[in-house]
């Protein structure tokens, strides 16, 4: 409890001081005082002044931007979402690109040079020749592969290494390697033999080898492997850094646990805007920085088609017109019968892609989930049914048209359960992204079937 009050604490003390800074930059902006805006600048950590920056117009970003030196320039870019990438560093000269570029990772450099197009090549040439070799090399693999997150910048050691000369070379070793918790050991060819960590050397006896303290059964990845497969596998081991290797198990890189954090973050954000039915787009993109008409343009595909669907609603309402008009409290239930079924749905939709996505459920699983979540519906439909019987006698209604309501609820949340549970199995056996499709298309179907469930079964129970 402790803990969290001091995490509270410090997340809390972050957001005051991001606060400030922003005002204190606006009020060096507004009163064109460069010196002052320098000063508000210094000490301050490259993420805190990009998120300051995502708030500032254009000319007010690039001031800032300006006022910042050659590292920190580096540092705020690799921060910020493409789009505002692209309109700090737009004016700039392609010498000015590329000396601020040679300033940061080759992975990190590799995610920015490709959002010039038409000046990639010229950026390149302008760059340290090794550095630009490097960033060439990882802009061959896919956008969205292992090969384009990882670093070369990782501890290569050898199992004839005894543990006290190992430290030695450590501390000769270049400063810029992204970990120092796992050390890779290799052969004379860069072949992965096995992985030990730093704890484990620091501890052993001086004269013991690495070769009897690494760790052989390590798992690791193809550059080809995709992000959202890293971050599982890594989440999975518990391990702080995977290994890249190629197809001869030759040592290309390493992925660090903290850039996998941004791809989950990333990747949750997608699938919750396509949860949502919205195009997601750039997903690291800023609230306030994304144009109306394209935050519309993101929104109008899925409103319209579902738009369209919603009218077998109508459809069903004008063929029941007769039956609700003999009995006009029949359609004081259909709000409470379309919400617990769609909501019925949504839960199943929501576990199952989950289910999915950490590779819990497979397609070769579905008469299995299907039977599960037959039987979980039936179940909520009976507790909820109950409710609902109790609920319509409450408001004075008939036994007839209670036991309507109550068969009704039990039939559409075990419906609603099973239907949820086919949707993400069948998008995901079509290789379409089950969040894209399932809870737009849940909600739908539901609100269209569950209102002829109810009044086909108040036509045979009340005889209409």
């Amino acid at each position: 409890m402790k803990r969290q009050m001091n995490e509270n604490k410090r997340a809390k003390s972050s957001l005051v001081n991001t606060e400030l800074l922003e005002q204190h930059i606006r009020e060096a902006l507004e009163r064109r005082q460069n010196t002052a805006l320098k000063a508000a600048l210094e000490g301050q950590h490259q993420a805190n002044i990009a998120d300051v920056m995502e708030r500032l117009n254009t000319s007010q970003r690039r001031r800032v931007f300006g006022a910042l030196e050659l590292e920190r320039q580096a540092a705020v870019l690799g921060e910020l979402p493409p789009n505002l990438v692209r309109e700090v560093a737009s004016p700039l000269k392609v010498g000015q690109i590329a000396t601020i570029v040679d300033q940061m990772p080759m992975d990190e450099a590799a995610q920015i040079v490709p959002l010039f197009p038409r000046r990639r090549s010229v950026i390149l040439e302008a760059m340290d020749p090794q550095h630009a070799l490097d960033i060439q090399r990882l802009l061959q693999y896919p956008i969205h592969s292992a090969g384009r997150m990882m670093t070369e910048r990782f501890v290569r050691v050898h199992k004839d290494w005894r543990a006290a000369e190992t430290l030695v070379r450590l501390r000769r070793m270049n400063a810029a390697v992204e970990t120092l918790t796992n050390l890779y050991v290799v052969d004379d060819e860069d072949r992965l033999e096995g992985v030990v960590s730093l704890r484990e050397v620091v501890v052993a006896p001086a004269r013991k080898k690495l070769g009897d303290l690494m760790n052989t059964q390590v798992v690791s990845v193809t550059p080809e492997t995709d992000r959202e497969e890293v971050a599982r596998l890594l989440s999975h081991y518990d391990y702080l850094a995977m290994p890249v290797l190629d197809v001869t198990g030759r040592m290309l890189g390493i992925i660090p646990v903290d850039d996998v954090i941004d791809v989950l973050a990333a990747e949750s954000t997608e699938d919750i805007l396509r949860f949502g039915g919205v195009e997601s787009g750039p997903v690291d993109q800023p609230y306030f920085t994304i144009p109306i008409h394209t935050a519309i343009s993101r929104r109008i595909g899925w409103l319209l088609l579902l738009f369209v669907a919603e009218t077998l609603t109508g459809m069903v309402l004008r063929h029941f017109e007769s039956e609700l008009a003999a009995v006009v409290a029949l359609s004081f239930f259909i709000p409470l019968l379309i919400g617990t079924g769609g909501n019925t749905g949504a839960q199943t939709v929501s576990t199952l892609i989950r289910g999915l996505a950490l590779g819990e459920v497979s397609v070769r699983d579905s008469w299995k989930v299907i039977g599960r979540e037959l039987l979980s519906g039936l179940l909520i439909g009976l507790l909820l049914g109950s409710v609902s019987y109790m609920r319509a006698k409450f408001w004075g209604s008939s036994d007839a048209l209670a036991l309507t309501v109550s068969l009704s609820v039990l039939v559409i949340c075990t419906w609603a359960n099973t239907i949820g549970s086919l949707i993400p199995l069948l998008a995901q056996r079509l290789k379409i992204d089950p969040a894209a499709v399932s809870a737009p298309l849940i909600t739908t179907l539901v609100d269209a079937t569950g209102l002829a469930i109810y009044l086909y079964i108040a036509k045979a129970v009340m005889g209409l």
